[in-house]
């Protein structure tokens, strides 16, 4: 039997256990036991319409709960594989075959039944909704099309990101027949060519409201953003997410002073939430850190009422009341157990990083204090509230504590992973700056580039291009991304900025040549932008994604292997991983 049978058979059989996954229309249904052939939750096309909007509602949630079957794997296929997690002895052969990159074996993380389940359960429901139902001259159904159009594109998206190219369709399968099928198999460039058409008819419909809120939803518009990202075509992706950030009636910014308030609507201002280590600080607590705007940032950026989030799977405390994430246990234990630890590259782009001591009077927009460069702590305080260390019997070891919190009443630490992001502010802020940067180039546009590294250092240049009378108050607003860890950075005039010889140091420390042109700029940002995702977003499921995006983007498989390869350091290169991913064809998971 050759090897295109043998793809084309497990192509079938992957699509075949779609065959299995309508279920009945039930806010409680599981996924797990959908793949028995014989499971009575198996729904054929005959036997159900959607024609009521409890009907729409219920199916709705049961695609939901599907979702969470792939939450914890959005984190672990996103972050094992990249440059910011390292394994360690009690690593579970299934995670060190991913970090390794060998995937001959069978791997729970590999199947993707799961995936299609979910796509096969929106086919069905998209198929059969009646989105001409209305009521008071309303269409009622409208916006659980919508949400259902985009939870399978997110999937699919998904499944382009790690899969490379993967069995589309659209229509339900509901008989072998159709299970039997040969579906083309696409790419996530020829997947966003499909995709984006889909959505961009309802990128302004509300997402329906779900467990109190919409953000159990991924938003059409940054989808389709994120796909024309993928694709290439910069300018689109940077409209699309520009205009997300400006103009999406959900992202409200409001200042106010007394005698004087208003209103911006769209603006996404972190309002000024910055982790800074505590003054003056000693012993056990000159390592520790405060966090200004607290509810803004970290909070509730990993809980469900948080302004920070934008989107989210969100997860159950108790087994008994639906699947549980596994996440927080995989990076923290309490005796050393735990299978996967902070990479030490990770540490050194943190480290790597200038914090900027200085403040402003918002009145005059004078210094109040003496501006100056590390003092107190070195680098990005953002790895100091996602790692820690924990001892035990003296020995002292390393975790992160990105997905662990603090029992208020006990003030113990509890493992608990109540949601898993899938789009947040920051990242939107990072995405956009990739895509200005990623036209700058196209277009040989210096100014454009300027607004990318802008959004990292004074996002408030580009919201308010032409100033505004409340400037000093909104500047510091509006702080760009790497202000969260590393301070005051719009007050750097040295270390943080587009200057020619800053730009050459940084391209010959990476070994990049210096041209002396446009292009020094776009390869600084590119480094910048990688790794500002890492100290920003590290853990959320994105970063071997970036790699392999920015890679493609700059036509160099090097950009991606020499950053996994360096997971023990810089100075600790595996030649072995990193010729491995010379080959981008290692790069994507095998279809099981």
């Amino acid at each position: 039997m050759n090897n295109k049978m043998i793809k084309t058979m497990k192509s079938k059989s992957i699509i075949g256990a779609a065959l299995v996954a309508i279920f009945t229309l039930g806010a409680t249904t599981s996924c797990t036991d959908m793949f028995d052939i014989e499971s009575s939750r198996v729904v054929y096309e005959q036997d159900h319409d959607l024609s009521s909007t409890a009907d729409s509602a219920y199916t709705t949630m049961g695609v939901l709960q599907c979702l969470r079957q792939v939450a914890d794997r959005y984190i672990i296929l996103g972050e094992v594989r990249g440059d910011l997690v390292d394994i360690n002895e009690h690593t579970k052969t299934s995670l060190r075959n991913l970090a390794e990159f060998n995937f001959e074996d069978e791997n729970e993380y590999l199947n993707v039944r799961d995936y299609y389940a979910i796509i096969n359960n929106c086919n069905y429901a998209l198929a059969k909704m009646d989105t001409t139902l209305t009521h008071n001259n309303e269409r009622v159904m409208i916006d659980e099309y919508a949400a259902l159009l985009g939870i399978r594109a997110w999937t699919y998206m998904q499944l382009g990101i790690n899969y490379g190219k993967v069995p589309y369709y659209t229509n339900p399968i509901t008989t072998v027949a159709d299970s039997e099928k040969d579906y083309p198999k696409l790419g996530i460039k020829e997947l966003a060519a499909e995709l984006i058409p889909q959505l961009t008819p309802y990128v302004d419909y509300d997402l329906p409201v779900f467990l109190g809120t919409n953000k159990v939803f991924p938003v059409l518009q940054l989808i389709v953003a994120d796909l024309y990202l993928w694709s290439g075509d910069y300018l689109n992706a940077c409209d699309t997410y520009m205009d997300y950030m400006t103009t999406h009636k959900d992202f409200n910014y409001s200042y106010g002073e007394t005698g004087n308030m208003e209103f911006f609507r769209g603006y996404m201002g972190f309002n000024g939430s910055m982790i800074e280590p505590i003054t003056g600080a000693t012993g056990l607590l000159s390592n520790a850190v405060i966090m200004t705007n607290w509810d803004d940032y970290l909070e509730t950026a990993f809980g469900t009422n948080g302004y920070e989030n934008i989107a989210y799977i969100p997860m159950e405390r108790s087994k008994a009341n639906g699947i549980v994430s596994e996440i927080a246990g995989l990076f923290h234990s309490f005796d050393n157990t735990h299978p996967l630890n902070p990479s030490t590259y990770y540490g050194e782009i943190c480290t790597s990083q200038d914090y900027i001591k200085g403040s402003i009077d918002k009145t005059t927009g004078e210094l109040t204090s003496s501006y100056s460069i590390n003092v107190m702590a070195n680098g990005d305080q953002r790895r100091k509230n996602n790692t820690g260390s924990v001892s035990v019997s003296d020995e002292i070891f390393n975790v992160f504590n990105k997905f662990s919190s603090m029992d208020a009443s006990t003030g113990t630490i509890e493992l608990y992973t109540p949601m898993i992001n899938l789009y947040r502010r920051a990242i939107v802020y990072l995405r956009a700056a990739e895509a200005l940067n990623g036209l700058a180039k196209e277009t040989s546009s210096g100014e454009l580039a300027e607004m990318s590294f802008n959004l990292l250092k004074d996002a408030y240049k580009v919201f308010f291009p032409e100033g505004h009378v409340l400037e000093k108050q909104l500047q510091e607003a509006f702080i760009g991304v790497h202000a969260r860890g590393c301070g005051n950075v719009h007050l750097d005039t040295t270390h943080y900025v587009l200057k020619p010889e800053v730009i050459a140091a940084k391209l010959e420390k990476e070994g990049m040549a210096v041209e002396g042109n446009l292009n020094d700029t776009i390869n600084y940002l590119d480094i910048l932008i990688i790794d500002e995702l890492a100290m920003e977003a590290a853990l959320e499921g994105n970063r071997f994604g970036d790699l392999i995006r920015f890679a493609e983007r700059r036509g160099e498989p090097e950009f991606l292997a020499k950053r996994v390869a360096s997971r023990k350091g810089k100075e600790n290169l595996d030649e072995e991983l990193y010729n491995k991913l010379m080959d981008k064809e290692n790069w994507y998971l095998p279809l099981k």
